[in-house]
């Protein structure tokens, strides 16, 4: 493959991760203080309430330090809550709220929505196939 083709490649998935990105945010109108980057985090804490922060920052391929910012905003805007883990205390736990669900419910909707957009007039083998590529290039990146 050329590789200015590759870069262009690339370049164009880089693109649509960050209009998605926006996108989310710009249809959270029911949580406007919940930025951009946060919804990975609310997704992870989803699929394994109570983790620690340490586990978060490495699960998220975030600094420890981002993720503090990003709890502290978090948490102030109730979308989360951080409590001591009674083993080590030391460590805090983050656990999600009733308002953190509320708008992982939004979320999974607004997120279908632009998939749907993102996949219009496309057949449902060429979507099979987008997904498999898209698949077989995290792992290619995965591997390196």
């Amino acid at each position: 493959m050329n590789p200015v083709q590759n870069d262009r490649l690339m370049g164009q998935l880089s693109e649509l991760v960050k209009l998605k990105r926006y996108k989310v945010h710009e249809k959270l109108v029911n949580h406007p203080e919940l930025y951009p980057g946060q919804p990975p985090l609310l997704f992870q804490l989803e699929r394994e309430d109570g983790q620690s922060q340490k586990n978060l920052a490495k699960q998220l391929q975030r600094s420890p330090a981002t993720v503090t910012v990003m709890l502290k905003r978090m948490e102030s805007s109730g979308y989360v809550r951080r409590e001591a883990d009674p083993k080590d205390m030391r460590s805090l736990r983050v656990y999600l709220t009733d308002q953190g669900r509320s708008a992982l419910q939004e979320l999974r909707e607004v997120i279908q929505k632009l998939e749907q957009q993102a996949q219009k007039d496309f057949t449902p083998e060429e979507s099979e196939i987008m997904s498999a590529l898209a698949h077989r290039m995290l792992q290619n990146l995965r591997e390196s």
